[in-house]
This record gives C-alpha cells, structure tokens and sequence, in this order.
C-alpha cells in the first residue's frame, strides 16, 4: 500500500493552475478556472507559446512538466469523472506513480498517467494545448482513437 496524501496532490494541482490564470489573465480568469477548467485553454497554451524553451535548463523543464501535467490531471477529474490514486511503482525515486482512472465513452475502464502523457507531448517540442487535450480525451476513452 501506498501511502499519499492525494488530497494535498490533487489540491496542489489545481491551485498551480489557477495561479497562473491569475498571473496570465487576470483575477476574472481565475475564477472563471474555478466554474470551468476549460476556461483555461488559451491561457495554458499562450503561456506555453511564449515560454523561451531554446534557452530551458533542466529545472525549467521539470517546472513546465509539472504545470502541464496539473492542468491534464484537472481536466481528467472534471471533464472525465476521474478517480485519482498512487499507483507503487518501485521503478520511481517516489515509489508511486500518480495516475487517474476514468471510464471511456465505451464503458470499459482506462488508467492515465498525466505525467507520461504530458511528457510525450512535450519531448522533443512542445505541442500545444488544445493537441494535447485530445490526446487526453484519445486516452480517456473519449475521443477517436
């Protein structure tokens, strides 16, 4: 058994993003973060666009990782109904990997691990938002495959 405070993680996860609302687009933009994780589209991908990735160290890169992934594991508990849980992973320096299951349109179960997805869409370029939600939504069962 894992021991993880998902609530602290997942709370975490969303005041991340909706700090950046706030930095990028203003207090409105928060809240309206707050009524519709969607509402935050075009703020995650302009603050992506302009990021100076040629110029990134390392530490940047974890940083932008952790944002994305955020702004996916939000997404997955709002638009998709997901459940969060740690799953033990003995292969990561943590012992878990953070991941959300979510029922596809199907009805079949499907796991998704925010962090390798954003991770993909990351690696070598980071493709924008809007591509990566559907990968998203693709993943979440949700979406043409």
């Amino acid at each position: 058994m894992v021991d993880v405070d998902l609530d602290a993680f997942l709370d975490g996860c969303r005041l991340s993003i909706r700090d950046l609302m706030e930095q990028f687009g203003g207090a409105d933009a928060a809240v309206a973060f707050d009524a519709d994780s969607l509402s935050a589209v075009d703020i995650v991908d302009s603050y992506l666009l302009r990021l100076p990735i040629r110029e990134f160290e390392a530490e940047d890169w974890i940083g932008l990782h952790t944002d994305v992934a955020a702004y996916v594991t939000v997404i997955l508990l709002d638009m998709y109904g997901g459940t969060p849980r740690a799953r033990p992973d003995a292969i990561l320096p943590r012992g878990w990997e953070f991941v959300i299951d979510v029922r596809g349109a199907d009805g079949h179960g499907r796991t998704v691990a925010p962090m390798s997805l954003v991770y993909d869409y990351l690696v070598p370029v980071p493709q924008r938002i809007p591509r990566l939600l559907e990968a998203v939504q693709r993943a979440a069962g949700h979406g043409p495959a």
